[in-house]
């Protein structure tokens, strides 16, 4: 795994999802189905120091899709919240080491 192209790929999609969430659209089923596979990788190959965590935003990331899929404006909002919270707590706790 490319873990710096992935990465970065799930930060490109997830500020498209984002900036659509916060026009008050729903966001693009192609970007969110993007992002889901993006996360399917990570967690794949996730490490065993934060493999629960990525578990974790693997599954907030399917309810998304789901709700997405099903044009569910108003749960799309709660998850997205959710899963900028998991990434927040993920990225202060799980620094790479340089």
């Amino acid at each position: 795994m490319n873990f710096p192209a992935i990465k970065s790929q799930m930060l490109d999609l997830f500020t498209a999802i984002m900036q659509a969430a916060d026009s008050g659209e729903l966001p693009a089923l192609k970007d969110v189905t993007s992002f889901l596979q993006a996360t399917e990788k990570m967690a794949m190959n996730a490490t065993e120091a934060w493999h629960s965590e990525a578990e974790d935003f693997l599954h907030l990331t399917r309810q998304l899709h789901m709700v997405v899929k099903k044009q569910n404006i108003q749960e799309s909002v709660l998850i997205l919240d959710a899963l900028q919270d998991a990434q927040e707590f993920c990225h202060r706790s799980f620094k790479p080491e340089s």
